[in-house]
């Protein structure tokens, strides 16, 4: 069973020793280099892109926001000798006291967010060729928000000991930096980029470059879920039954340099215990109050799961459970002919004032499906609980995320593994969109075009970007993208007809690749 799986792997842990370069990565000099996607170092050692590519599959291409002109990648938008388009080709080059702006040729700048940079006009808090400054490029895929270099979202590769950042969009992969041994999931802290990794630590990157910081805490056993209200880190520790939160003290270094250049200092300022194998999950922030679901354990004390708890952080430092919410067992579970069912709750999310939670529907017995995916709606104000169906196509309900007013529900499958974790069959694993009334829109099943072969597919974590989810692979180290469109799913990058390749973020020669989690960075 997936979860299972998921936990059995974590519990597992790496070799202490590690190649000289991780997976995926090959040696420059006395660096360690991803050449699929890094810009200075594009499919071969010293083989650089100029600023206005990007690195992607080993070659390099215009970056989003340029276009090619004779051979080269200018940003039309700005660049006066091709200003509003390719010089003769639906642009012109300005003259010689003009600038650029948004595509025409102006005596000067006009708009209040353009600042100018020679003869360009530019919003430094939004522009990835001047970000912050004038000349300042973004490397790689990065993108420019509030005049930082940043990726939209973080994958992190728990089989493969990386991180690997990604913009949304283009749907174009960084390249892979080595934290950690097994990263489970990640959250940005100002400039910081906090990776919650299975070795009962919580580790520390620079944003701007994912280069590992000095500083890290330690965490409970199997560490699964981390948020951030700054100045507070909330930790979920699965094994340890524990909701762990630690505080910064410091204040940021003023100054144009980073503002934590060894990292943050964070101290442990309270917890809380759930109780012997409640196995807490998933949890979400509203407001003052966390909601976790308690997965429980399966194989020891099935009754210790199957809740959601409400925990009061109003005051961060004494967490305190102020509510229980039992969830449906038994008939209510529908179980399939010959099962009997617990809820085994994971993801969970809060919209609209309700809390929604994932149930897997497992069987005690062995920890297969049991019955068909449900979604628990729960009103804490009235403490009731609801069952949502989420259709045939949808076993192992997994993750939850809010799209605008709607639901995107991620479907991990009936999945059957050897005993090396390989996937050798999965049934039912792929997305479902809810409407606002809770019954399903929309549902997309992730599978190999017909006729063709592929890593089998399972559908964990994701993150919504727009109307994109960019949808971690538990078996094989890809990121499927989907867009909402309308009440419609399309799968923009993933294994059906039409379809892009997925995003290849965690490759790995032998053996599966979880992709622990998919982060989008505020």
């Amino acid at each position: 069973m997936l979860l299972l799986v998921t936990l059995s792997l974590l519990l597992a842990g790496c070799p202490d020793e590690r190649p000289l370069c991780s997976e995926g990565q090959t040696q420059c000099g006395d660096t360690c280099v991803d050449l699929s996607s890094t810009s200075s170092h594009c499919g071969a050692c010293g083989t650089a892109c100029s600023a206005t590519e990007v690195c992607v599959e080993g070659g390099c291409q215009c970056r989003s926001g340029s276009t090619l002109c004779g051979g080269e990648c200018v940003v039309t938008v700005s660049d006066p000798a091709h200003c509003g388009g390719c010089a003769g080709e639906g642009g012109m080059a300005c003259a010689a006291d003009q600038v650029c702006e948004q595509g025409q040729c102006k005596a000067a700048c006009t708009l209040a967010s353009s600042e100018r940079c020679d003869r360009s006009c530019v919003d430094l808090d939004t522009d990835a060729f001047h970000c912050g400054a004038c000349g300042t490029v973004c490397a790689d895929s990065r993108s420019c928000r509030g005049g930082s270099c940043t990726y939209d979202l973080i994958a992190a590769c728990f089989n493969t000991g990386q991180v690997v950042g990604l913009q949304a969009g283009p749907d174009v992969k960084g390249p892979s930096v080595a934290v950690g041994t097994s990263p489970q999931t990640v959250a940005r802290m100002q400039d910081v980029v906090l990776v919650l990794d299975a070795s009962m630590r919580l580790l520390q990157a620079r944003l701007s470059d994912y280069g590992e910081l000095p500083a890290r805490n330690t965490t409970g056993l199997v560490p699964n879920h981390l948020l951030v209200q700054d100045p507070y880190v909330f930790v979920l520790n699965s094994t340890s039954n524990t909701l762990q939160v630690l505080r910064r003290d410091e204040e940021p270094a003023g100054g144009s340099g980073p503002r934590f250049p060894d990292g943050i200092t964070l101290t442990d300022v309270g917890s809380v215990n759930f109780g012997a194998n409640t196995n807490p999950y998933g949890f979400t922030l509203d407001g003052s109050d966390v909601y976790v679901t308690l997965l429980g354990n399966l194989q020891t004390d099935a009754s210790a799961g199957g809740k959601v708890v409400r925990v009061s952080v109003a005051d961060p430092t004494a967490p305190t459970v102020t509510d229980t919410f039992s969830l449906p067992t038994g008939e209510a579970l529908k179980p399939f002919p010959g099962h009997t069912t617990e809820p085994t709750p994971a993801g969970i999310a809060t919209l609209q004032g309700r809390v929604f939670a994932a149930l897997g529907n497992l069987d005690p017995r062995d920890f297969s499906v049991g019955g068909p995916g449900l979604l628990a709606r729960i009103d804490p104000a009235s403490r009731a609980v609801e069952l949502l169906e989420l259709g045939t196509g949808c076993l192992n309900p997994f993750w939850v995320v809010p799209v605008g007013e709607r639901l995107l529900v991620s479907c991990g499958g009936a999945a059957t593994y050897d005993r090396n974790f390989n996937l050798i069959d999965v049934q039912g694993t792929g997305l479902v969109l809810l409407g606002t009334d809770g019954r399903v829109v929309a549902s997309l099943a992730l599978r190999c075009a017909e006729g063709t072969s592929c890593p089998l597919p399972s559908a964990g974590r994701f993150s919504v970007v727009g109307n994109r989810a960019y949808v971690g692979d538990n078996n094989a180290g890809r990121i499927f993208v989907i867009e909402v469109v309308g009440d419609s799913l399309v799968e923009r990058r993933g294994l059906g007809p039409g379809a892009e390749p997925p995003i290849l973020a965690c490759p790995r020669s032998r053996g599966p690749s979880l992709v622990g989690d998919v982060v989008a960075i505020p």
